[in-house]
């Protein structure tokens, strides 16, 4: 391999890189701006006052290791200690419409 072989690889390398960290960093935003509008989304329907805390306990959720499983079975048991009824299948529903709107928001503004 000559040098200007070795160099174009390096570079192809670097942006490779580069993608893939700005690919995680808007992953980042895309989840972190659904989880907000679905702590807000619960908040309304079962009355919590302090909506920034919830938004924490829901971010809370997923970096604890829990993932998505884990703010799923959060929300749930909220929403039935909070006396109101909400099926599994329409709060998924509602985490991938907020995620859409997520990922759209942050292609929009960085």
């Amino acid at each position: 391999m000559n040098a200007l072989d070795k160099n174009s690889l390096e570079k192809r390398e670097r942006a490779l890189e580069e993608k893939y960290f700005l690919d995680a960093e808007m992953a980042f935003k895309a989840k972190s701006r659904r989880d907000r509008l679905l702590a807000q989304w619960v908040s309304e329907m079962i009355g919590i006052t302090d909506i920034e805390a919830y938004v924490a306990e829901i971010i809370d959720i997923r970096f604890t290791g829990a993932g998505d499983e884990g703010v799923v079975a959060k929300i749930l048991a909220d929403v039935r200690s909070g006396g109101k009824v909400l099926d599994e299948k329409e709060l998924r529903g509602r985490i991938d419409k907020l995620m859409a709107s997520a990922i759209e928001a942050s292609a929009v503004r960085p």
